[in-house]
């Protein structure tokens, strides 16, 4: 390539402190082997990793995931990513035993100008860890899949013939033995040479490798890899390539994740890394390619040292609970004497609430109120001292509202940013006078009524729906003896527990709007 721009240039430094995830050993074979860069999330400060793990008697799961910062497209791409996942592992749990479904992150490449992570996924129920790929670009804030560090299809193409070609040469694999698409494309460039040998040899089409459907599903060559819709469709078709799970070498080359039985001479490890070199993966990377090469290979030489930013550790929004299984669990009229053991059972379930607080009672559980906020619960405003809000005026609901918020704010450094209204009790003036958005609720457990545990565990567990808002109230003790069956029997149906704040975060809220819930119609 006759490019020679100072980004393109590789150099790596002997000081490199990064950690190496090795394939085959120099010392033990005169195989080529490739060091992978990459950080465990395990060897990552503590304010860039946030962990979510609930074992019960019927499963095991937890997950980890990056904090790149306050709805950082990353972050929420990954953590939504594993919680749908767990979703589907916890709707399919089968009968006895307790299944366990472990998933984590690995930082292949971090640089103001691009991220990148690998996703790996442990079923107890599965024979093979699962892993996978993603990559941020900062320039277009687009979370893109393995296929945008290829120029185009055709080098992506061109990348699996690289590859192809270190196992035949090197590793002394027939084409008929190389594995999977590998081998289909291979294959394909035999054929295509011998069936015109007096033509210059072309490199093969991606259609060339794929089945009638599949060259359906895209125009044939000209898919734009910068697209994150046409990536992901090509990430599709070519979701068995070895390329799938790809890392950068020491080298300034590329490390590909295999599977030893596939590569002579590997040895028994979980994996074998067969190396491109930088000259081949030179010719087939994309900008954003170049971007990820240099940021794994010149970028930050521990863990420790990493810089992504001033707003790196700001909590945000990290779910998408429109694409998700959310709920919302609501707690009015406290704080009391009960909202500390409730707290102790939401922890149990990584699960995060929003409390309705009267203003009158924050000075006297400063303590409590400060501990809501603290565990990443949402604290909101319930007026002073449970008026009904529609009797008043205009400046009386300001100024009662005002109040509490002034209260809150002196406890937990953070005014409330949704209120709810003694009664659910609104008209015309109080939307008008509040500067909060109104949050009523779709499942009332009618607890303040019946005083019954089991009736409101079992009215919260029949009519919550994905997107719902639960009423209860934690100054009732029967009320706080039904959360432990409602959080054990929602999370077993594969919901997620959140704040109203990340209910509603990603449509928005304005001040004066009444909402019940977060379905989407």
């Amino acid at each position: 390539m006759a490019d020679t721009s100072l980004r393109r240039k590789l150099t790596v430094g002997s000081a490199l402190g990064l950690i190496l995830v090795t394939g085959c050993q120099a010392g033990d074979s005169t195989l080529p082997y490739a060091e992978a860069i990459g950080f465990i999330s395990a060897d990552l400060p503590d304010l860039h990793t946030r962990t979510v793990s609930v074992e019960t008697d019927h499963s095991t799961v937890g997950y980890r995931y990056p904090v790149l910062g306050e709805t950082h497209p990353l972050s929420l791409h990954v953590r939504t990513a594993m919680a749908e996942r767990q979703t589907a592992f916890l709707e399919e749990l089968p009968e006895g035993g307790s299944p366990e479904l472990h998933q984590d992150t690995e930082l292949l490449a971090a640089s103001p100008d691009v991220i990148g992570l690998r996703l790996n996924v442990t079923d107890s129920g599965a024979e093979d860890t699962e892993s996978s790929t993603l990559w941020y670009d900062g320039g277009s804030e687009q979370v893109l899949p393995w296929t945008s560090l290829f120029r185009d299809e055709q080098a992506l193409v061109q990348a699996h013939l690289d590859l192809a070609d270190v196992l035949r040469d090197d590793y002394d694999v027939a084409t008929e033995d190389l594995p999977g698409r590998i081998g289909e494309v291979a294959a394909h460039a035999e054929t295509e040479a011998e069936a015109d040998e007096e033509e210059p040899q072309g490199e093969p089409t991606p259609t060339a490798v794929a089945s009638d459907e599949e060259r359906e599903a895209l125009p044939p060559g000209d898919s734009d890899l910068t697209d994150p819709e046409q990536a992901g469709e090509v990430a599709e078709l070519w979701a068995d390539s070895p390329l799938a799970d790809l890392a950068f070498s020491t080298a300034g080359g590329l490390a590909v994740r295999m599977d030893p039985a596939d590569v002579p001479g590997a040895g028994r490890g979980e994996e074998a890394l067969v190396p491109i070199e930088p000259e081949q993966a030179e010719e087939t990377l994309s900008e954003l390619g170049y971007q990820a090469r240099d940021a794994a290979v010149q970028g930050n030489a521990s863990p420790d040292a990493l810089d992504l930013g001033a707003e790196a550790t700001a909590e945000g929004t990290t779910l998408d609970c429109a694409e998700l299984k959310c709920v919302a669990l609501t707690f009015d009229d406290g704080p009391g004497e009960h909202t500390e053991a409730l707290l102790d059972m939401l922890a149990d379930y990584e699960a995060k609430a929003t409390f309705y607080v009267l203003g009158s009672l924050v000075g006297e559980f400063p303590e409590v109120v400060e501990r809501t906020a603290a565990e990443g619960h949402e604290v909101g405003n319930h007026t002073w001292k449970h008026d009904d809000l529609a009797g008043m005026s205009a400046e009386g609901v300001r100024e009662d509202l005002a109040r509490t918020d002034e209260a809150i704010e002196a406890v937990t450094g953070e005014a409330p940013v949704t209120m709810r209204p003694p009664y659910g009790s609104l008209n015309a003036t109080v939307r008008s006078a509040t500067g909060h958005p109104l949050i009523l609720w779709d499942v009332d457990t009618m607890d303040w009524q019946s005083r019954d545990t089991k009736a409101v565990a079992g009215h919260a567990l029949s009519e919550s729906q994905a997107g719902s808002v639960v009423l209860f109230h934690d100054i009732h003790k029967s009320s706080v003896d039904a959360i432990p069956e409602v959080l054990d029997g929602l999370h077993r149906q594969g919901y997620h527990f959140v704040t109203v704040k990340d209910l509603f975060g990603l449509q928005g809220m304005e001040p004066g709007e009444v909402h019940t819930d977060g379905r989407l119609n």
